[in-house]
């Protein structure tokens, strides 16, 4: 099973790196036991600049077999007899926005993903909080067509809706979101409309549910792990497993060190998680609380009436697809 998106983690792992003299190996002791327990062989985690890049190869390093850089499906599928595979995905529109060339370096050493957005305007593209549509910029557009001719998948995750369409006008390859859910049963500008979902599908894209509670229920405290295989299953019917993964998107490291974050992508509490980052972010929905729990996710798909080979995709198989597709490996 693979969770195509890990996106606080990174906080608590800078955090213990920033101590001078501090040795760290926080995913080795910290994450991955409990990744594992929930069933995980491997993760997407997000790195921003050179200094995370560095913090986690350094993690690598240390972990003695237990973790493996994965840049490729190969490299997955190889890996030693129980270590947990780690994928690369950059946030794009931080320190690296606009720098072309530098794509090309992140992609010699693995990276696998870009992401244009977090939730917010930035200069390549409007996020899907902003009070406006808005879109891509130019500078966007440059990026989008730069990425043509790197071997990286794109991913749509946390852009407005204008921003989505402009993705795919301007971006021919296959399409990734990695953690999003259905509009249709939850509506929020980060979950998917039908059309939005049919689009991804139709570009053999790949979309991540998501277990952030805000994205799951209407009512995101009464969350469940019921209401996430809803959405999975809603996806299913709509587009098929094919396009489907995992995309759980816990808060993993310390609570208050995500609060700022949180306040951050919605200022004035447009859509409900300003001051709320404690009762949303501290556990996923009830059922599936963290990544030990994962687990469970796969047996309600079942549960549901899927085949095992339609988990399969769902559970990992869908996105070492898309990866191939984007990053062949080499013979």
């Amino acid at each position: 099973m693979i969770n195509g998106y890990v996106g606080g983690v990174i906080y608590d792992v800078m955090a213990q790196h920033g101590v001078l003299g501090n040795r760290a190996n926080v995913l080795r002791e910290v994450y991955v036991p409990r990744w594992k327990a929930g069933g995980l062989t491997a993760a997407v985690v997000q790195v921003s600049d050179w200094s995370s890049i560095n913090a986690y190869f350094a993690e690598f390093s240390r972990a003695e077999g237990e973790i493996t850089y994965c840049t490729t499906r190969a490299d997955y599928d190889n890996r030693p007899e129980g270590s947990f595979g780690i994928f690369f995905s950059l946030e794009g529109h931080g320190p690296f926005a606009g720098d072309l060339e530098a794509l090309y370096t992140l992609s010699e050493l693995g990276v696998g993903t870009f992401t244009f957005s977090h939730n917010r305007q930035n200069l390549l593209c409007t996020g899907s909080n902003e009070p406006m549509e808005g879109g891509f910029s130019y500078l966007g557009k440059e990026m989008l067509r730069e990425l043509e001719n790197v071997p990286m998948m794109i991913d749509l995750v946390h852009m407005s809706r204008a921003s989505f369409w402009d993705a795919l006008r301007y971006y021919d390859g296959d399409l990734f979101v990695s953690h999003s859910n259905a509009d249709a049963l939850c509506p929020h500008p980060r979950n998917l409309t039908d059309d939005q979902i049919r689009a991804v599908a139709e570009r053999n894209g790949v979309i991540g549910l998501n277990t952030f509670r805000g994205y799951v229920s209407k009512d995101p405290l009464r969350s469940t792990l019921s209401d996430l295989l809803d959405h999975a299953m809603y996806m299913c019917d709509l587009v098929g497993p094919e396009h489907l993964s995992i995309g759980a998107d816990y808060c993993e490291s310390p609570v208050d060190m995500l609060i700022p974050i949180l306040d951050w992508v919605d200022p004035e509490g447009a859509h409900g998680i300003k001051g709320r980052a404690r009762e949303l972010y501290t556990h996923g929905p009830d059922g599936i609380e963290d990544a030990s729990s994962l687990h469970r996710l796969a047996a309600g798909l079942a549960e549901r009436g899927l085949s095992q080979a339609e988990v399969d995709l769902i559970c990992g198989e869908s996105y070492l697809r898309m990866l191939e597709r984007a990053r062949p490996s080499t013979s």
